[in-house]
């Protein structure tokens, strides 16, 4: 668990949750609770930096490698799907 995260019984989780959604989009998180037992945990979304996403693009296209299927593996994978 975060040291950040707030542990919130379900019951109360179910009848604040819109207070708890306005908390998370200010950066708070919280574990859902039942029997204190973890069930769940509202985290904040986190929107990729640009500079992110393009790296992200650039390291999965370096690491593509493009082989054409043969016809006898299409053949297979087409009669695999029909067992």
């Amino acid at each position: 668990m975060n040291a950040q995260s707030i542990s919130v019984p379900l019951a109360e989780a179910k009848s604040k949750l819109s207070e708890l959604v306005d908390r998370v989009s200010r950066g708070e998180e919280f574990i859902i609770t039942r029997h204190d037992t973890e069930i769940a945990r509202l985290v904040p979304v986190k929107r990729p930096v640009l500079s992110e996403v393009g790296e992200a693009i650039v390291q999965m296209r370096a690491g593509r490698t493009v082989r054409r299927a043969t016809a006898a593996e299409l053949r297979d994978w087409k009669a695999e799907g029909r067992r």
